[in-house]
């Protein structure tokens, strides 16, 4: 069955051929020269060189899809294909890149928007972030990109089978250089050719493309000025037959459904830095995003928002002991919508969300001004030689929901001898939903407050020489005021249809925890070879306040194993692997079907679905593989690469696809075939 809840998403899980889509996405490389860094805290010391990050198969030149090779990290699906990290949504994410938040960071099949060559590191904050960071309960991603070359140009052009790249960069002269990236997606040439689906044609074929520009001015070897450019659009659109099983089964979907997702940010930033260890990073940023999206025959929405921010954060060694930590965030956003939409509120927790069943049609059109302003301030507080504790609180308040927030923060790390340290931490955190139609007077409900979550973390490691660290960690999140749509009206037998539509769309009455403990095992290049073991048992669970109902998450997956190697055979070619399980994920099977006595849609009936996730698909595991061979001349190099997805062909189930209008048959969804790719990469 298709339902709003997927095809709100659209047709983007028609392009699950992609090498970087669903579940198993894994590592990648990384620009030559710099250092990625893949950290769950700041401190510690599970970095991933960029020697580890060249040459991992499965992601197709991605950097920041490494994130899903870390213990508790696995991807969501849909038009926004976004990390969903230790129970939390994906939703509940922030992303930040070069000190500003971006509209989104990830395209529709999970590749970054950011090209390679200009990343210089990125973080994942998984839990207890310290205050600097805010809007985000479940995790932050941060990415800087690197500054400018000041002592030689170069021009990269990266062609694969999924994407092409254009990098050019040049010196201005000792203190000035600059960078423009543009890439643009290829699986729209060429996707039709392996769908066979009668049922639907794609009317806007799935794509992708980004830009990115950099111009720094150095000042001096303490401070840099930097004037950023950074955009995206991914769209797609699909028309199903009448007699299709998504039509038959929802009439609604009549018409099909596009999207088009749109961001672009300007900004400058000034950095400086003194000899005692302090800085100071400021900025000044725009950030503008549209999203057009059209489901069924009448159903169309028109957003536009605009962010104006000025940010500061900064750093002050008071004496030997005490580090003080401060800055503040103000952001003014405008948001200009019109649409109309048939058909009922929906969320992770309704399963059945059919336009065919609604009982009323919104027609609105509204601009909503909000203001919001974060200051955070924290003490690095050196305790002794051996112990650093971080105490810290956040403060917070917009006038849209006119919520304040005092949030206390506490990070620690004891080093028990030379080799082991001890961590620990503890925050509170809030949100304001990303979905702006769920606190709108119309389409949803202006009474609406932010999330809210509270994160516990502890963790020890372990340097066992030069060449081996490992660390264990586990953590607990308690989350509250989380927001989920009105019942259906089989949940209101005595209400007629003008008083079931007099409730409130969208309410905070739900709540939940995720708790879980991870491995992480990490070797350093030496005797030709490196790797990292990642391992992740987790739990998490909601519940619906309204209706009593308990049930655990959609990205409940208690076991997740990611191995990663790569072996160096000389001088000019290596050979990586990449292995991930992970448990099955849970759906909710539908286990028959009655008439709907519908006069207006005859033949429609009525799924009857299991409890809310209470079936677990088969587990899945997939091994990728690549080959790497280098070519050094004398004025350019490049770098040739083999890839083999899915070496072993396991037909992973993801899904099932129900058939008839009955929902009689059902056909099980698998993840990628076997596939072999090819890339170039040359640098002039």
């Amino acid at each position: 069955m298709v339902g709003i809840k997927n095809l709100s998403l659209l047709a983007l899980s028609l392009i699950s051929f992609n090498s970087a889509a669903n579940d198993s996405k894994a590592v990648d490389e990384a620009l030559e020269l710099d250092i990625i860094q893949v950290e769950s805290k700041e401190e510690s010391q599970s970095a991933i060189g960029v020697d580890k990050l060249l040459k991992v198969p499965g992601a197709g030149n991605d950097p920041l899809q490494a994130i899903a090779s870390l213990p508790g990290v696995t991807f969501g699906t849909g038009p926004r294909a976004a990390p969903a990290v230790r129970g939390s949504s994906p939703a509940d994410n922030r992303y930040i890149i070069d000190f500003i938040p971006v509209g989104y960071i990830f395209h529709s099949d999970s590749s970054s928007i950011l090209n390679d060559n200009s990343i210089k590191d990125f973080s994942l904050d998984a839990a207890a972030f310290p205050g600097q960071y805010h809007d985000a309960t479940g995790a932050v991603i941060s990415a800087n990109s690197r500054d400018p070359y000041l002592d030689q140009g170069q021009t990269i052009v990266d062609l694969s089978v999924l994407k092409a790249s254009l990098f050019i960069e040049r010196n201005i002269d000792e203190k000035q250089g600059f960078y423009l990236s543009a890439r643009q997606s290829l699986f729209q040439y060429y996707i039709e050719n392996f769908l066979d689906d009668e049922d639907f044609e794609l009317t806007t074929l799935p794509e992708y493309y980004d830009y990115q520009g950099k111009y720094q001015y150095k000042v001096s070897e303490q401070e840099k000025v930097s004037i950023n450019l950074l955009g995206a659009r991914d769209k797609a659109g699909i028309l199903f037959d009448e007699d299709s099983d998504q039509v038959q089964q929802d009439p609604g979907l009549s018409g099909g459904a596009e999207f088009s997702d749109y961001f672009d940010s300007q900004s400058i930033l000034w950095e400086k830095y003194n000899d005692e260890g302090g800085s100071q990073v400021s900025s000044i940023s725009r950030l503008s995003r549209e999203l057009d999206f059209e489901i069924g025959a009448a159903n169309k929405l028109d957003i536009n928002s605009t962010d104006y921010s000025i940010r500061s954060q900064w750093s002050s060694i008071l004496n030997f002991q005490h580090e003080l930590l401060w800055g503040f965030d103000y952001t003014l956003r405008d948001i200009d919508f019109n649409g109309r939409f048939d058909g009922p509120p929906c969320d992770e927790f309704r399963v059945d969300c059919r336009l065919v069943d609604s009982t009323e049609t919104i027609t609105s059109g509204d601009t909503i001004n909000i203001s919001s302003i974060d200051i955070n301030i924290a003490d690095s507080w050196a305790v002794n030689n051996f112990w650093t504790l971080t105490p810290g609180i956040s403060l917070a308040y917009d006038d849209y929901t006119e919520q304040q927030f005092f949030e206390p923060k506490l990070q620690s790390r004891l080093l028990l001898s030379d080799d082991w340290a001890l961590t620990a931490a503890y925050g509170d955190y809030h949100k304001l939903p990303d979905n702006f139609g769920s606190y709108t007077k119309d389409f949803g409900n202006p009474d609406l407050k932010q999330t809210e979550a509270t994160h516990y973390e502890i963790g020890i490691e372990y340097q066992f020489n030069e060449r081996w660290f490992w660390k264990v960690e586990g953590y607990y999140k308690d989350l509250s005021n989380l927001v989920i749509s009105r019942a259906s009206t089989d949940f209101y037998p005595g209400l007629s249809t003008e008083d079931y539509n007099a409730l409130p769309r969208y309410t905070n009455d739900a709540d939940g925890e995720a708790w879980g403990f991870e491995f992480f095992t990490n070797k350093t290049l030496s005797d030709d070879w490196y790797g990292w073991l990642s391992i992740a048992y987790s739990e998490t669970k909601r519940k619906n306040l309204i209706t009593g109902e308990s049930f655990k998450y959609d990205y409940d997956q208690p076991w997740i194993v990611n191995l990663v190697s790569n072996y160096q055979l000389n001088q000019d070619w290596q050979i990586g692997l990449k292995w991930r399980y992970q448990s099955g994920q849970l759906i909710t099977p539908i286990i028959g079907a009655e008439d709907a006595n519908d006069t207006d849609n005859p033949g429609l009936f009525n799924p009857i679905y299991a409890d809310l996730n209470s079936k677990r698909l088969p587990d899945y595991h997939r091994l990728d593989v690549r080959a790497d061979r280098s070519f050094k001349y004398d004025n350019w190099q490049m770098d040739l690469y083999f890839e083999v997805l899915n070496l072993y062909g396991q037909e992973n189930v993801v899904g099932y696809d129900y058939k008839n209008a009955d929902y009689s048959e059902r056909e099980n969804q698998t993840d990628l075939p076997t596939i072999p790719a090819v890339g170039i990469k040359a640098i002039f």
